[in-house]
């Protein structure tokens, strides 16, 4: 197909047995009230985008397809492919590109201008290859079938997408699996009630490689099931969680930067095997299984957590530095340390701590610095192998914390980004009975391990604990 159609649609209606390929070459349709290149039946239908073509589908209004469901500027009731290397324009005012069974694009440039989603497939959507720039007033790329539980799901192995979404910037009510990728997305939303996520799935969000930039009103990443993050580069700026899951969430590799969020890395559980993970957050770093939410009234979304027994955070490796203005590492239930570097800077005030957690915690590896306030400060508990020390401080300190053994030698040092009376410090190198100096700002003190496990300072009330406890609302024991 070439040339113009002022005002009509291509439609393919033919046997449900046969497939029909359409080639686009420099074709411009205008549709007044409907869709520009409509499927009604075939058994598979391939849009192909001619090499160095540029073509154009505009469908300014959708008034009157009522009983036909036709709302998009293509529509296909059957399997669509969109392929090619040409450039494909598409302007609307309901969706861009809407399949009610399989979406699949594995070539071409794509621009799309939709007042609802931009890409919607019914089965799924999947995407290869391609360059897309998204403008669309509700989610920018959506899937989801309510008929099949294993249906509705986006599949990317690669491509340029930068998406400016209404709602959420990928969305799916079963997977959205990434394995590679460049992602600029940005979601806003005048309605309180719309989603505005970055990257959302009902069951599972697999992200194995890609790079993402997500500046979203909402969480950047959601899943109401589980997020595994296997690799990849992230910069997320967050109106509410950086990376959230209500069931797991597992880091087992990337480079992860949380620039702003209400929550760093949140789940009912908190696995980090690896990876480089930076969090600036405005209440905990990571926190399993709730937080103080009755401090986050009026944020976008908001967690319905509760306190859980069976929650719990794992560190088995990997290079974690929390600022956070609530607690830096947040656990409902246990927290177990194995691996990895993990540094924390803490609130400046008694109503967190920089490490907090209702059941055990345990260290028998890797190296922690958590600086804070002495109010809720806790230490790892006696299960733990590896030698630990909580000191609280007379007065509060700001600067570099820096730890020597007797010999002179810098065992940790870290500076938190703000004053601190009470700090953690655990390394392999510390041992039961053995003599270190820990420096503090300009103060410096002598401290001997006279345990494994060993608290000293004022406001001591008995090992692995501060001072009073407070309920982190209003500062009452």
């Amino acid at each position: 197909l070439t040339g113009s159609l002022s005002n009509g649609s291509v439609v393919v209606d033919t046997d449900k047995t046969e497939k029909v390929q359409l080639i686009l070459e420099n074709v411009s349709i205008i549709n007044e009230e409907g869709a520009g290149i409509c499927v009604e039946q075939a058994d598979k239908v391939f849009i192909t985008l001619a090499d160095g073509s540029t073509n154009k589908i505009v469908s300014n209004s959708f008034t009157g397809n009522e009983d036909t469901n036709i709302d998009g500027a293509i529509f296909s009731r059957e399997d669509l492919t969109l392929n090619g290397s040409g450039t494909l324009k598409i302007t609307s005012a309901a969706h861009g590109i809407v399949s009610k069974d399989d979406l699949v694009l594995t070539g071409g440039v794509y621009q799309i201008q939709s007042e609802k989603q931009g890409l919607s497939g019914k089965e799924s959507v999947r995407i290869a290859d391609e360059t897309f720039t998204i403008t669309s007033g509700t989610d920018a790329i959506h899937s989801e079938d309510t008929d099949e539980d294993t249906k509705g799901f986006v599949y990317i192995t690669g491509g340029v997408l930068t998406l400016a979404a209404g709602g959420d910037g990928i969305s799916s009510s079963y997977v959205v699996q990434a394995d590679g990728g460049s992602f600029d997305i940005s979601t806003s939303s005048t309605e309180t009630d719309t989603s505005t996520k970055g990257i959302k799935a009902q069951k599972y969000v697999i992200l194995k490689d890609g790079t993402y930039q997500l500046a979203t009103a909402d969480d950047g990443i959601h899943c109401n099931g589980n997020v595994y993050v296997c690799g990849g580069t992230y910069s997320i700026n967050s109106g509410d969680d950086g990376i959230h899951a209500d069931d797991q969430t597992v880091v087992l590799d990337g480079k992860i930067d949380i620039t702003n969020c209400y929550e760093g890395i949140e789940g009912q559980s908190v696995t980090i095997q690896d990876g480089t993970i930076k969090i600036v957050s405005s209440d905990d770093g990571l926190n399993a299984a709730g937080g103080n939410d009755q401090s986050s009234m009026g944020r976008p979304g908001e967690n319905t957590f509760q306190e859980d027994s069976d929650a719990y955070i794992d560190i088995l490796g990997g290079t974690i530095e929390i600022d956070a203005k609530g607690d830096g590492i947040d656990s409902n239930g246990d927290f177990s340390v194995s691996g990895g570097v993990i540094y924390v800077s803490g609130p400046g005030d008694d109503g967190n701590g920089a490490l907090d957690y209702d059941g055990t915690a345990t260290i028998t590896g890797g190296t922690v610095v958590a600086a804070g306030m002495s109010g809720m400060a806790q230490n790892f508990g006696s299960d733990s192998t590896q030698g630990t020390m909580l000191i609280n401080l007379d007065t509060d300190q700001s600067g570099e914390i820096t730890l020597k053994d007797t010999d002179g030698t810098v065992l940790v040092s870290y500076t938190p980004v703000r004053d601190f009376n009470s700090v953690v410090i655990s390394c392999e190198e510390l041992e039961e009975g053995a003599a270190y100096t820990l420096t503090t700002g300009l103060e410096s003190e002598k401290i001997t391990m006279s345990s494994l496990v060993y608290s000293g300072g004022q406001s001591m009330q008995g090992p692995g604990q501060g001072g009073p406890r407070m309920d982190g609302q209003n500062g009452q024991p």
